[in-house]
């Protein structure tokens, strides 16, 4: 009985511990989001590279999406565009595969949930898989796509991801306020 429990206990703690190492591919729900994020923007990928880069003595790559500013809707920021850098991406014939990789792409609209990596230079980290919603146009109207959020945010719209960008926007203004002490 007792190899039974201590093997019981050591599964318990396999368990939690993975699921704390996989935390970036925990889905969280909007409103986590916006809790939990000091700056959330809306805006366009202007560029994206990837490049080689040495940490403790070995070599890693580094992705860098730069985004212009349309709209800041939570925290400041010094200037119209920032970059955001996630570990990962392709250089030449060399490539490093993160679980915090996120492509972006060239062009692309989204609504991006942020962290400070490093706000002297203005980079910018994702915390989570749920940190970029796509905008995605359809029949001429902008929604995002919530594909990534936690199930029960979009359960009620289930089986359709998307939702209006004044839905989305109106939802974050309220967390905002409530999130500073108002409704």
């Amino acid at each position: 009985m007792k190899s039974f429990s201590f093997i019981v206990m050591i599964a318990l703690i396999v368990i939690l511990s993975a699921d704390f190492l996989l935390a970036w591919n925990v889905k969280h729900t909007l409103q986590a989001l916006v809790e939990n994020s000091p700056l959330i923007v809306i805006g366009k990928v202007l560029q994206v590279t990837s490049t080689v880069e040495t940490e403790k003595e070995r070599e890693v790559i580094y992705t860098y999406a730069t985004i212009e500013t349309e709209s800041l809707l939570n925290g400041e920021l010094d200037e119209p565009a920032l970059t955001v850098k996630m570990l990962g991406g392709n250089v030449g014939n060399k490539g490093c595969w993160s679980e915090e990789w996120i492509p972006f792409k060239r062009d692309e609209e989204i609504l991006i949930f942020l962290h400070s990596e490093n706000k002297t230079n203005n980079i910018w980290k994702m915390k989570s898989i749920s940190g970029k919603l796509s905008v995605v146009s359809i029949n001429g109207i902008r929604y995002f796509d919530c594909s990534m959020l936690r199930t029960d945010e979009v359960s009620q719209y289930y089986p359709n991801p998307y939702f209006e960008q004044k839905v989305i926007i109106d939802r974050i203004n309220d967390y905002l306020l409530a999130k500073k002490g108002g409704k």
